[in-house]
Order: structure tokens, then C-alpha cells, then sequence
């Protein structure tokens, strides 16, 4: 007992500093993480010739989107449910992250995020994938934009972009459809395809959720004066979503909300009555098989033949080149073997018969060949990340012992505590996503902050906690290294939660991206730690908690100390 009370001024000494370094390397890990996942660059945008276009489906086709439309509401649409039974009804899933900005580019070229490469709305996207844009106007088709002039730019290039100005975004939406309807009248010299942007009910899902049903009503009734312009025996309406905003106002995350959408289609080309659940990297192939244009080179998934009407042999040809093309760019591109051209090989002969089942099984192949390729590049790059992980969790463990040496009790109940009341606070109280959209439109600085300050609360409740227990300790050097191994335990604990995401994914993203609860998890974890530098005003200094912790413990030391 002697020598721990000897040695209890050095021991709180180190903690004091080690603690207080560690939430400002924390910060400095959390921003790291974030600014190369925002700033992710793809290797897969190489561009190679794309395949020859083929006789077009329709004459034209208008796809409308509706700017983060939600299933569940878009069933309750009676203009969309009318070309559902005229048409296609598809439900697409996308995969996280699920904003604004990487959403369209997915449906637009036929790319997950990892391979067109933008992240979130400030992505910076040095290269931009090929799309459907691109494809159909070199099949010699007309593309007009019409919409704002920052969806514009997030589209690409089309020939002709008209754009919608007036603040208010119901009276911009009206100004569209009248813009689309004029556009319809005039005469058809050349296949067209005309994007219609919506932007009302997105608007409306962040600022006056209230007003959501409202808004998609009203923009049910736009729907139907596009559609009393077109005539569905030679032409085709689309209408999608790129993400639904979920009800909270939120998106990014992989909730149900968020990331099944709709697709709607009628039309020439379109087999009436058909369903189907699709990937959203289909959304542009599709566009492609019914316009006859190259598919996109950059696209990672089929077109959805079920929603067509007999689709021609040429079109399974035409999607299973360019599929096989990209796998085998994209798996060299990842050092692992080729596989696509061989498995080609295996189906050509029933895919040049325009066998429907042949292409569902091929792509499932190819799918499961892609998903082993990644694994195995995965496997090896944590082979080498696992001796340096396993070395710094035996010095966790040692760490660990060395903390609780003297007293377990104390500083294991505030850990426990600390722990068992952040996770009701997050889950139970703010009832937070444990994905993306915990980041609005992909902004965590105010996420960071608010958990910074409550995790510091928490902190200090805990602290306070093991204090009340220290009367028997022999000292208030003693009790102060007591509680201030409770923070200890917790950043052992917190740092082991960082290691294992660094296992799994690295901190540097240079080919693919790490799963999104993964990322969100680390980022909260990093985020606790920075609590130990707590940033109470801008306009203040940070203060080290641990040291706030320290002068606490003594004063409640000195009331519950117990006389020899």
C-alpha cells in the first residue's frame, strides 16, 4: 500500500498527460479519417471504347426525378400508381452512402460509389464515371436538362439545359413542368431524352417535414401534366428517386427510407405489369437497353429485363461485353486475377440466343466473382495491418492491467457506467442513426460536437461516481489516480474499438470504402476520445477534462475520505 501511495503522484502525472494528448490526437485521427473518405478517388475510371449503339425502344423518353421521393409515400401517388399498371413498378435499393450528390451519380452511370467515386455532397470529383447522359448522345439522341443549374452540374453535359431560377421551390417545380411541356409540343426530330428535375419534395422533407404528403402531392399532379403531353404508344415516361429523405429529415444512412426508392415506367419499350426489385446500378443500364445506346463503360450492373418488353439478343450481348470489360479493368486494377472474360466464355453461346435465365445466373456468377476478388485483396491487406494491430493490443492489455493494479472495483464500475449511459443516451434517448445520415447532407461537424460535449458530461458523471468510492484510498494523490484510471479504462477500451476498424479497413482509402456503420463507428469512438480536449466555446480555450476530472476527485476525496 506504501509504495502505491509513493508512486500515486507520477501515476496521475501520466495519466493527466497522456490523456490530455490523446483527445487531441483523436481529433486530429477523426478529421484525418473523414477528409480522406470525402476526398476518396477512384482507380477505376479508366475509359476504354464503349460498344456500338443499337436500334433505340422508344422515340423518347422523359425521366422525371423526384428529388428524395420515399416508397412508402410514392404508393399513395394516384398518378404514379396508374403508370404502375401500365408499366413497370421496381423498388431500387442503393447502397450507402446513400446522399445526394453520390446517389444520382449511381443511377446515372451505373456505379457504386467506390467505382464513380464521390462520397458525399462535397465530394470533389476530380474524374466523373461515364453515364447514361453521355452514352445516349452518342447514339445520336438529344439530351435536355431541365431543372436547377447545380443539378446540372452534378448531371454532366447535355446538348440543351434549361434552367428553373425562382426561389421558391413549388413555383421552380411549376416552372419546369411548363418548360417540359413546351418541350413536348415541339416537333421530334431526333430521339430525345429529357431529364426533369423536382426538387420541391426534397425541399420540403428537411424544412417542413410536416408538409411532406402535401408536397408529394403536388407533385403527383406535375407527374400527370407531363404525362397528358406524351404519347406512351411511342414514347416513355420514367419517373425515379435518386434517396428517399427519410422522416427525420435525414439522409445518407442505410435506413429503409433512405435507400429503397421508386421507379416508375410506361410506355414503348416497357412490358405493362411488371415488377421487380433492382440494385440502383441498374437504373442506367436499363435507360441504355430501352434508348439503344452504348451502356455505360464505368456501370456495374445489368439492365432489369423482367421491366422490358421481349429485349433482343443483342442487348444480353451488348450488357455482358461491357460488364465483362469493366470486371476485368477493375480486378487488374485491384492486383487480383482476371476472371470476367472466362466466365463469358461459359454463357456466350445462350446469351446470343437471348436466353433471360442464362443472364440472371451469369450476372450472379460474376457478382460472386467480383465479391471473392475484393475479399481476397481485403484478406491480404489485413495480413499485413494484423501484426502491428496485435502488438498494440498487448500493450492495450497491458496498459489495462496496470491501471486496474491497485484498484479494480472503482475504476471498472465508472468504465461500465460510462458506457452503459452513452449507449442509453445514443440509442434510447436521442434515438441517433448508427449510420450516415447521423451526418445531414454529409456535414458530421455538428454530430462530432454535440457528442464530444455529451461523452465529456458522461465522463465527468463517471469520474464523479468513482470519486464517491475513494474514501479508503490513502491518499488524495491516491484517489485522484483512481479516478482518473477510470478514463483510462475507458480510452483502453475506446482505442481497442479504433484498432479493429484499422484492421478491417485501414486509413487510407485507396480502392474501395469501408462499410458505412463501420466508418460511423469509429468516427463516435474517435469523437469520445476528443472529449478528453473538450471545446466548451469557439471562443474559449479546450480545456483537458482529465485535469477538470483530477480537481473534482480531490474535492470529493477531501468530503469522503475516512480518518484512519
Amino acid at each position: 500500500m506504501r509504495r502505491a501511495v509513493e508512486g500515486a503522484p507520477f501515476f496521475a502525472l501520466v495519466l493527466l498527460i497522456a490523456l490530455s494528448a490523446l483527445g487531441s490526437v483523436a481529433k486530429q485521427a477523426r478529421t484525418l479519417i473523414w477528409e480522406r473518405y470525402v476526398a476518396y478517388t477512384s482507380p477505376f475510371l479508366e475509359t476504354w471504347p464503349a460498344g456500338a449503339a443499337r436500334p433505340p425502344r422508344t422515340q423518347r423518353i422523359v425521366a422525371v426525378i423526384v428529388h428524395g421521393l420515399r416508397l412508402a409515400e410514392s404508393r399513395g401517388m394516384p398518378t404514379l400508381n396508374a403508370l404502375r399498371g401500365r408499366g413497370a413498378d421496381v423498388t431500387i435499393e442503393l447502397t450507402p452512402p446513400a446522399y445526394d450528390l453520390p446517389a444520382t451519380l449511381t443511377w446515372l452511370s451505373g456505379a457504386r460509389p467506390e467505382v464513380h467515386g464521390a462520397t458525399t455532397n462535397q465530394s470533389p470529383l476530380l474524374n466523373r464515371p461515364d453515364t447514361i447522359l453521355r452514352a445516349v448522345q452518342a447514339a445520336g439522341w438529344l439530351v435536355t436538362f431541365i431543372g436547377s443549374e447545380q443539378r446540372y452540374d452534378w448531371l454532366g453535359s447535355a446538348q440543351r439545359a434549361i434552367f428553373t431560377d425562382d426561389p421558391d421551390p413549388a413555383q421552380r417545380d411549376q416552372q419546369a413542368i411548363a418548360l417540359a411541356a413546351e418541350a413536348l409540343r415541339a416537333p421530334l426530330g431526333q430521339p430525345q431524352l429529357i431529364v426533369l428535375s423536382l426538387d420541391l419534395v426534397a425541399q420540403v422533407a428537411r424544412q417542413a417535414p410536416d408538409s411532406y404528403s402535401a408536397a408529394v402531392a403536388a407533385t403527383d399532379f406535375r407527374i400527370q401534366a407531363v404525362l397528358a403531353q406524351m404519347n406512351l404508344q411511342a414514347e416513355t415516361l420514367v419517373v425515379l428517386s435518386e434517396r428517399g429523405i427519410a422522416s427525420g429529415g435525414y439522409d445518407g444512412g442505410g435506413e429503409a427510407e433512405v435507400v429503397r426508392t421508386p421507379l416508375v415506367m410506361a410506355g414503348a419499350g416497357v412490358l405493362p405489369g411488371s415488377v421487380a426489385v433492382a440494385p440502383a446500378v441498374a437504373v442506367a443500364p436499363t435507360l441504355a437497353a430501352l434508348t439503344g445506346a452504348p451502356f455505360p463503360i464505368h456501370a456495374q450492373g445489368g439492365f432489369i429485363h423482367d421491366v422490358l418488353a421481349a429485349a433482343e439478343p443483342a442487348t444480353f450481348i451488348a450488357s455482358a461485353q461491357q460488364l465483362t470489360t469493366f470486371y476485368d479493368q477493375w480486378s487488374a486494377a485491384i492486383g487480383q486475377p482476371r476472371f470476367a472474360a472466362g466466365l463469358l466464355r461459359r454463357y456466350s453461346n445462350r446469351l446470343a440466343a437471348g436466353d433471360p435465365l442464362a443472364y440472371v445466373v451469369w450476372q450472379a456468377e460474376l457478382n460472386r466473382a467480383a465479391e471473392e476478388a475484393a475479399s481476397a485483396r481485403l484478406r491480404a491487406e489485413r495480413a499485413t495491418r494484423l501484426p502491428l494491430v496485435l502488438g498494440l493490443g498487448l500493450l492495450l492489455t497491458i496498459l489495462a492491467s496496470l491501471l486496474l493494479n491497485n484498484w479494480i472495483s472503482g475504476p471498472l464500475v465508472g468504465a461500465l457506467g460510462y458506457a452503459l449511459a452513452w449507449l442509453i443516451a445514443y440509442f434510447l434517448i436521442y434515438r441517433a442513426p448508427l449510420s450516415l445520415s447521423l451526418f445531414p447532407e454529409g456535414n458530421p461537424e455538428p454530430a462530432f460536437t454535440t457528442w464530444e460535449r455529451l461523452s465529456a458530461a458522461l465522463m465527468g458523471a463517471a469520474s464523479v461516481l468513482v470519486a464517491a468510492g475513494t474514501g479508503k484510498r490513502g491518499s488524495a494523490l491516491e484517489a485522484i489516480a483512481g479516478v482518473l484510471s477510470a478514463l483510462g479504462v475507458i480510452a483502453i477500451a475506446l482505442v481497442a474499438i479504433a484498432l479493429a476498424f484499422y484492421w478491417q479497413w485501414g486509413d487510407a482509402f485507396l480502392w474501395t470504402l469501408p462499410d458505412a456503420t463501420w466508418l460511423v463507428v469509429a468516427l463516435l469512438v474517435m469523437t469520445q476520445l476528443g472529449a478528453f480536449l473538450i471545446q466548451l466555446s469557439p471562443t474559449l480555450p479546450a480545456l483537458p477534462l482529465p485535469l477538470l476530472v483530477a480537481a473534482v476527485g480531490a474535492l470529493i476525496y477531501a468530503g469522503v475520505r475516512r480518518s484512519p
